[in-house]
């Protein structure tokens, strides 16, 4: 199993140019060129923007965590 953890984020002044969407292809083909079957991510709950772009790039939910704070 290969796990990799990168934060990758867009500018919001680059948003709606294809930076995200080329970002998230190009971790796809290297996942592929690796081996990996499968890409996982993290998004926060509150951010809808990116919530909305990657279920529109193909991703499902898989999970969903809760929190408290003590």
């Amino acid at each position: 199993m290969i796990r990799v953890r990168h934060p990758l984020a867009v500018d919001p002044a680059a948003s709606r140019a294809g930076v995200g969407t080329a970002l998230l292809d190009a971790v796809r083909e290297s996942g592929r060129a690796a081996g990996c079957r499968r890409l996982i991510v993290n998004v926060w709950c509150f951010n809808a923007t990116a919530r909305s772009f990657y279920e529109a790039s193909g991703l499902a939910p898989m999970k969903q965590r809760l929190e408290q704070t003590l």
